[in-house]
């Protein structure tokens, strides 16, 4: 059985999270489509088709323009130490907006040929906006312990991360007979608390085209451009009683933004007017990223005279005489820039119609997360590449939905299964990160005009830790539950 520490490689610098934040899309597109489980690359005639499967154009006999706005509210439950601590962060946006532009032939023009359709959408794929809060007394560790077990057996002028933090603000101290030892004047368990506000974003523009032959096979092909926009503020704090410190504090902050490109190739079939068959294929989005970020570090002292810091002969392990207060450190900010490439997904599509009335959809999809991968001109990370390796997976996603007619009114209802990315026992933790959805809508079809509202939960869990220690089970686990609930209206005109 595999721990964290195999797990994720020593020097890995977090590259690893952006490999899955980016390759993880939720389900989106249309009302309609959203309402159905995020199903229906077969069904044709929706200009979702120009990211789930561009063949799907080719059932255009018109042309159609769709406007989706959407809320979204995303609430965690961030549990550790035995308590729960509830936050929520609500987003309106724009979700999807297209045009379809068809160049189909009447049905007098002869030929097998039948023409297609050009479909433009916008769509956002991912929304990062999330408030989660953890906190709690830890009676087992403290950042403290991270600080001394990556600064043994190092000289001063080697330390860096946190183990420099803590040298330069006299938490960790090296022994004077020994350099490579260090003492810490700090011995009680701290009240922990982390705050963490992301904010951001992917969209993603299609542009394609799908062709019909003969009303029975339809083919078609497109380009995805992307971009991303991503924020992260995070505020770790120890609260300390009894002890000289009485507080340490970590405030991090990371802007990324960047823009990639992908395209799709798909084809459906339908060898009966009741049947539709398909297959799409999306390759790696490449993307360009450039990101910035800086720390600060706090630490709050007692009044604390260094010359009371003594080992258990009396000897003073700081022998420079200061007395400590507030102390404020600020890392210099760093500007880098990165590429990732992202898994490619394969996609199969089925749907029965029962004539007029209605249908049943579904589609399997199939993504490796482990083949995701970084490269940079400015550091190296192939740690993390091995890190992307060791506990991402492949996974099977599933999707299904159906749709009730009754004249001009639509009923719909969906579900989605997104696989867990990550492998077994990742963290130390036996949790089952997968994503599960519920949706629902309704619609009212008038021939020229159409409106469509759907509302989906998705609901899954992640394990987060503060810090690492060598004893994994020693580091703070916290279990974030999310509960994201969306609605869509979407507006089409026929013409």
């Amino acid at each position: 059985m595999q721990t964290s520490k195999a797990q994720i490689e020593p020097g890995s610098f977090g590259y690893y999270n952006d490999a899955l934040r980016y390759s993880q899309l939720q389900n989106f597109g249309s009302a309609r489509i959203t309402a159905l489980g995020g199903s229906g690359s077969v069904l044709g005639g929706d200009l979702s088709a120009t990211f789930l499967n561009p063949a799907g154009l080719g059932f255009f006999n018109r042309s159609q323009f769709i406007f989706t706005p959407g809320l979204s509210s995303v609430q965690t439950d961030g549990n550790s130490f035995g308590l729960s601590n509830k936050d929520e962060a609500n987003k309106f946006s724009i979700t999807n907006l297209g045009v379809a532009i068809n160049f189909g032939k009447g049905d007098l023009v002869p030929g097998d040929f039948r023409g297609g359709t050009l479909g433009i959408t916008y769509n956002r794929t991912n929304n990062f906006k999330r408030n989660v809060l953890i906190s709690g007394n830890n009676n087992g560790s403290s950042v403290i312990d991270a600080m001394l077990q990556q600064a043994d057996l190092f000289f001063p002028t080697q330390l860096q991360g946190i183990a420099q933090v803590g040298y330069d603000h006299y938490i960790i101290n090296p022994d004077p007979n020994d350099e490579t030892f260090y003492h810490s004047p700090v011995l009680g368990f701290p009240l922990q608390t982390e705050s963490i506000r992301t904010t951001g974003f992917t969209d993603q523009v299609n542009i394609a085209y799908g062709a019909n032959y003969k009303d029975k096979f339809y083919f078609g092909g497109g380009l995805g451009i992307t971009s991303a926009n991503y924020s992260n503020s995070r505020v770790f704090s120890e609260d300390f009683s009894n002890e000289p410190l009485n507080l340490f504090l970590i405030d991090e902050r990371l802007d990324v933004n960047g823009t990639g490109i992908n395209f799709n190739l798909g084809f459906i079939a339908r060898p009966v007017n009741a049947v539709r068959l398909g297959l799409s294929y999306t390759s790696p989005t490449y993307y360009n990223f450039d990101e910035e970020g800086d720390n600060i570090y706090i630490s709050d002292w007692n009044n604390y005279d260094v010359a009371n810091f003594v080992d258990d002969n009396g000897n003073r392990l700081i022998l420079e005489d200061t007395v400590l207060n507030r102390l404020e450190t600020a890392t210099d900010i760093f500007v880098s820039n990165f590429n990732l490439k992202t898994p490619s997904k394969i996609n199969a599509g089925f749907a029965l119609f029962f004539n007029k009335n209605g249908f049943i959809t579904a589609d399997i999809e199939h993504l490796n997360y482990g083949n995701a991968n970084v490269s940079s001109a400015d550091f190296s990370p192939s740690n993390d590449n091995r890190t992307i390796e060791n506990i991402y997976q492949s996974v099977t996603n599933i999707k299904i939905g159906g749709e009730y007619r009754y004249e001009i009114f639509r009923l719909r209802l969906g579900y989605a299964k997104q696989g867990d990315p990550y492998k077994d026992n990742f963290d130390d933790v036996n949790l089952d990160r997968s994503r599960t959805t519920f949706s629902g809508g309704v619609g009212v079809n008038m021939g020229k005009y159409f409106f469509d509202l759907s509302v989906s939960n998705t609901q899954y869990d992640q394990s987060f830790r503060s810090y690492r220690l060598a004893d994994a089970s020693a580091s703070p686990l916290a279990i974030i539950n999310h509960n994201i609930t969306s609605t869509q209206l979407t507006f089409g005109l026929n013409f």
